[in-house]
């Protein structure tokens, strides 16, 4: 038994890169797959992090000081990549000032790590593995409550904002994120001074990461809940001033269609002779925006009602308009009734796959 604890934290420790490996090659797989940035992000996050892990896994076991501190770098790099994709998903910017506090908590970390005396850091216990200690263990809880707040932040607002029809997933994503981010936290501060609870910080983690994986994995359009809340869509023929289609993903008030055509139209002729600088692209309202892309050669436009505009809702739209162009610019005067109206359907389901469905509330 004099050995338990240290193969008790090597096992956690492995258990945990294990889990991260595996969830970090599943998403980054996702990632290529899908041509997805975020979730490029969200796997690079896990990978470092499973390193991270088998490092410290590496250093209870051999008992070395080298192997700990070396540790610390992939985490340092795993860390920036959770709060990148955290702000990327909630606003489509990084917050400046919250990377700054990152950074200067990092470069802070990093310092004690490397340029103090191994003795000031860290313990070498037999039986158990290595301690860090003092201002270093300090600086660390510090910078783990710091990040991880941001993530329990994010989960709980997208908790808070899901439409009806992801709640339950929802759930499991705030449920994984307290595990992983205030519950993890807890627990290793309480390892300060009883070093069980350092292994069950490293488990509760490795859970609460792989639930927040296989819910994001599950259904992608979680992290597309905060940036925008996407309402309609209509296609337009703007050379007889007729709506060819509309599609709603939350309820809208009723809408005359070949009014708001007409309207829209006048918008652009009006704008157009005066200021001569093109097409109307984009409309902005106090709690909306109106986002809109031309087809001058075949007179379509699509117009996509959203809260707010974003980069992937406009390059979604172009790419809409270009299929939708691509499919049905021969038969641009076909009937609303006719079967034509599911092919367009079945393109918008396709391309803004990534949008949550709020009809039901």
């Amino acid at each position: 038994m004099e050995n338990f604890d240290n193969f008790l934290l090597v096992l956690t420790t492995s258990i945990a890169g294990t889990l991260l490996a595996i969830g970090g090659i599943i998403t980054f797989i996702y990632s290529i797959r899908k041509k997805n940035r975020l979730i490029l992000l969200f796997s690079a996050m896990w990978l470092l992090y499973a390193v991270f892990w088998f490092m410290d896994a590496a250093a209870h076991y051999y008992y070395s000081i080298p192997i700990m501190a070396f540790a610390i770098i992939p985490q340092l790099l795993a860390v920036p990549c959770i709060m990148i994709f955290i702000e990327l998903v909630r606003k489509e910017h990084v917050n400046p000032i919250k990377i700054s506090i990152l950074v200067v908590l990092e470069v802070i970390v990093f310092y004690l790590t490397f340029f103090m005396k191994p003795e000031d850091n860290w313990d070498i216990i037999i039986g158990y593995g290595v301690h860090n200690k003092g201002i270093l263990r300090i600086a660390q809880i510090i910078f783990i409550f710091y990040y991880v707040s941001m993530y329990y932040i994010w989960s709980y607002q997208t908790w808070r904002k899901a439409p009806a029809s992801l709640k339950r997933l929802t759930n499991l994503l705030f449920f994984g994120s307290t595990l992983f981010s205030v519950v993890t936290a807890i627990m290793y501060a309480l390892g300060t001074f009883y070093w069980t609870f350092n292994s069950i910080a490293f488990i509760v983690h490795s859970i609460g990461a792989i639930i927040n994986i296989i819910v994001i994995l599950k259904d992608p359009r979680i992290i597309y809940i905060l940036p925008f809340k996407a309402y309609r869509i209509i296609v337009v023929n703007t050379s007889e001033s007729v709506a060819i289609f509309q599609y709603d993903w939350a309820k809208v008030g009723k809408l005359e269609e070949d009014m708001f055509s007409m309207m829209l139209q006048a918008i652009g002729n009006v704008l157009d002779d005066i200021l001569k600088k093109g097409e109307v692209q984009e409309i902005q309202m106090d709690r909306a925006v109106l986002l809109i892309h031309h087809d001058k050669t075949n007179s379509i436009a699509s117009v996509l009602i959203a809260s707010k505009s974003t980069k992937s809702l406009r390059y979604a739209l172009k790419r809409f308009n270009e299929e939708f162009v691509e499919n049905f610019q021969s038969t641009l005067d076909f009937d609303k009734k006719s079967g034509k109206i599911e092919g367009i359907r079945k393109i918008v389901e396709k391309v803004f796959d990534f949008i949550p469905i709020y009809k039901n509330e």
